[in-house]
């Protein structure tokens, strides 16, 4: 009994470790570039063909309505490379094919941006419900009368796995294939992947704020 009640607090420990080092973790940037000759928020007004990379369909759809919607709102026209005729359907085009998308849609700019899923995941361990089974037991020579319990608890469905995701991005001039902003960004493990991908995407259009690239 003792060594079941000490292999369960250790377990509830462990559990208790991993999810305080979840919580304390946030979305953030782990580099980022930017090429000095490009002075000015250049891409302020300006249609930005968004191209993202992603083993998920879904997930690269996802990712260009982000971009889309967040380059609107920040001054610019995010065009998803998804509406367009006869883009590969995964993202994955050559430079001529993406200078060629471009200019059909008239962006000077290309947003390149490439998801993946961090190897590390993180399992959160199944809700589990409790039954508490009262008992008692009496002594004649004290007088006394004493109360004990048992405790049963049984797990609710099973344990979920969450991954972390990185995001790498660069803004390219969309004629010469120049790259003039790069950076990259890391989101904790999460349940929903739509929102890490909201995350990530607000943080490098922060990013390009505060570079200057954007007003």
């Amino acid at each position: 009994m003792r060594a079941t009640l000490r292999k369960r607090m250790m377990s509830l420990a462990a559990a208790l470790a991993t999810l305080t080092l979840v919580s304390c973790a946030t979305t953030q940037m782990k580099s980022e570039w930017r090429d000095p000759k490009v002075a000015g928020a250049v891409l302020k007004g300006q249609p930005v063909l968004v191209v993202c990379q992603s083993r998920d369909p879904s997930l690269r759809r996802i990712c260009e309505d982000q971009w889309a919607l967040r380059l609107q709102r920040a001054g610019a026209a995010g065009i998803q490379s998804y509406a367009i005729p006869n883009f590969p359907a995964d993202g994955i085009a050559g430079s001529e094919e993406t200078r060629s998308a471009a200019e059909r849609v008239g962006a000077p700019i290309v947003a390149s941006v490439q998801l993946a899923l961090d190897d590390l995941a993180v399992v959160n361990p199944a809700p589990q419900v409790g039954i508490g089974i009262a008992g008692g037991s009496g002594g004649y020579r004290s007088g006394g009368f004493s109360a004990g319990g048992l405790g049963l608890s049984f797990p609710l469905g099973w344990p979920t796995a969450a991954q972390g995701m990185v995001c790498s991005a660069a803004m390219v001039d969309a004629a010469s294939g120049t790259v003039f902003w790069s950076g990259s960004a890391a989101a904790p493990p999460s349940g929903t992947q739509a929102g890490q991908v909201a995350e990530l995407t607000q943080l490098m259009i922060d990013s390009l704020l505060r570079a200057g690239l954007l007003h």
